[in-house]
């Protein structure tokens, strides 16, 4: 497990037990061979300390993708190496200044 893998709480004893998150930091060890993950739950919107046996990994991240997590409302998106051209989206409607 890495720092950017999207894992689920496999423990069903955690009170998170289901729900998704992604791996943000590494904060040392529970024991020799069981380290705490900092993970970003989606569902709570904040960062929790979980032990590694409770974690289980759902998709890796790797050199050529990145997983992104949006959170405000949880969506999932994956960056590849190249950036996405912006779109000029002048159809979307724009505010009104008024001057008073």
């Amino acid at each position: 497990m890495n720092i950017g893998d999207l894992v689920i709480i496999d423990n069903p004893k955690h009170s998170y037990h289901g729900k998704r998150g992604k791996i943000v930091g590494v904060r040392g060890n529970r024991t020799p061979v069981d380290p705490w993950f900092l993970v970003y739950v989606i569902m709570r919107g904040r960062s929790f300390l979980v032990p590694k046996s409770m974690l289980k990994i759902v998709e890796a991240r790797t050199d050529k993708n990145e997983i992104l997590i949006w959170p405000l409302n949880g969506e999932i998106m994956k960056r590849d190496g190249k950036r996405s051209p912006q779109k000029n989206d002048s159809s979307k409607p724009r505010a009104k200044v008024v001057s008073l």
